[in-house]
């Protein structure tokens, strides 16, 4: 009897469409803890087993995201600033979200960023130029398992506590005192991207204080802050409908009426004119404006932000529990003491090796012109050591490089090596460390050494 087999379906197996990079789920998606997009970055980078800087120059950056300087520079510089608006709400943040969506295809990237409220937010004081990071969530994540990330939460200006552990945010390494990029070339979540150490750790048990130029508020309230915050990146996941310019205006004109003008904007800590802007639809209140807007008029920062449950009449505001800086910018002002200061530089110029003038001004934060005024004498005595330390350096180092120059040569005349300066030059450890001209001289001097020696031995 002859066996029957089943029949194969040989038509054409349809596959999806496969990502160029990892189709990676980000932490704490749908939450008001979501992770920021700079963190789901770092962590595909790792996933791929490169750094972010590789994976942005090789990935990122031919799909027209990004900056090629993006990672360099000091913290506070252009560049820096760059990477500080990948987790803000303008064009920055819109391209590189897709970019990354588009390797990863991925369509939802843009709710790790606050992108969602670009409508309402003005970029200025959105973001922070520094990481930051609470501690106690990095230690507890690490002790449960869990993924170690950067929740968008932290990456706002506004937010200064973790409302989780209510404890302040840290702003600076615990080992070196140094503050965190955003991002960092080479840099893994939770560990410091200078010394490499674990940043949910507290090695003199104490807790780090972020450097503020003024006390920030009562810990309730910051967290009353964080709270909101956190609300209104949850309320972003669901599409709403923003408050429009004229219920802003409609709403600013009943809170103008029942306290005045100038009472209001003292109260929200801004000009006159910036009340009649945002009352004639001319511009929109930057987030800490909104959250003391919340504050005084009683609702939430994310209903006032949709639109929702706006009140029609304020008979009074409220205005007693709102501190006049709360959310503000203020310059740290260093007081200066002259003693402390003649001490100081008097210091300095027994050092060894001598600081120049710039470096003494940022250690001990005085101006230039400052001391200029107050002590020009110890600053010349400074600034004439510091140059005369340079001159002697560079003489050393000058010396150092003939002598290898002339040991070179010599090694290469003995290998029978015809000698010019460029064959020199390129094997030194140095090559642009010596000058052309005196490169030249000290050849022709060594040639006329190794021809009166060779004299010298065939007379001989």
């Amino acid at each position: 009897m002859p066996i029957e087999y089943e029949s194969l379906d040989t038509s054409e197996l349809l596959l999806p469409a496969r990502s160029r990079l990892y189709h990676l789920e980000p932490v704490a998606f749908g939450t008001g803890m979501v992770e920021s997009l700079t963190s789901y970055f770092s962590r595909l980078a790792e996933a791929h087993s490169v750094s972010p800087g590789e994976l942005h120059h090789g990935e990122v950056l031919p799909l027209g995201a990004g900056r090629r300087n993006m990672f360099c520079g000091p913290l506070n510089s252009r560049s820096r600033c760059f990477t500080a608006c990948l987790n803000s709400a303008g064009k920055v943040a819109r391209r590189f979200a897709s970019a990354v969506g588009q390797l990863t295809s991925r369509t939802d990237l843009e709710f790790l960023t606050l992108l969602p409220w670009k409508s309402v937010l003005p970029l200025p004081r959105l973001t922070r130029g520094s990481a930051a990071w609470c501690p106690q969530c990095f230690r507890t994540w690490q002790s449960q398992r869990e993924t170690v990330y950067i929740p968008l939460l932290w990456a706002l200006d506004v937010v200064k506590y973790c409302p989780e552990h209510r404890c302040r945010l840290h702003t600076v390494c615990p080992h070196c005192d140094l503050p965190q990029y955003i991002i960092g070339q080479r840099s893994k979540l939770g560990f410091c991207m200078r010394c490499k150490k674990w940043l949910g750790s507290f090695p003199d048990q104490t807790e780090t204080v972020p450097r503020r130029a003024i006390e920030p508020e009562n810990p309730e309230r910051e967290i009353w802050v964080a709270n909101q915050i956190k609300e209104l990146i949850q309320v972003g996941f669901r599409r709403h409908t923003f408050i429009s310019k004229q219920q802003l205006g409609q709403l600013i004109r009943v809170a103008t009426d029942a306290i005045g003008l100038s009472p209001l904007a003292r109260v929200l800590v801004v000009s006159p004119a910036s009340i009649l802007s945002w009352r004639s639809g001319q511009k929109l209140p930057i987030l800490p404006a909104y959250l003391r807007m919340a504050s005084v008029f009683g609702i939430n920062t994310a209903d006032l932000l949709t639109g929702k449950d706006l009140p029609q009449s304020m008979p009074s505001l409220n205005v007693s529990g709102v501190p006049y800086w709360w959310n503000t910018v203020v310059s740290p002002r260093a007081t200066f003491d002259p003693a402390r200061a003649s001490l100081q530089l008097e210091e300095a110029l027994h050092e060894s090796p001598p600081p120049s003038l710039t470096k003494f001004e940022r250690r001990t934060g005085y101006h230039y012109q400052t001391l200029q005024k107050h002590f020009p004498d110890f600053c010349a005595q400074l600034m004439d050591r510091f140059r005369d330390h340079q001159h002697r350096q560079n003489q050393i180092r000058q010396q150092q490089r003939i002598a290898e120059f002339r040991s070179i040569a010599k090694r290469l005349h003995a290998e029978g090596v015809e000698l010019y300066v460029h064959r020199v030059l390129k094997r030194m450890s140095g090559p642009k460390g010596l000058d052309y001209r005196l490169a030249r001289q000290t050849l022709e001097e060594v040639q006329c050494e190794l021809a009166a020696s060779s004299t010298g031995l065939n007379s001989y």
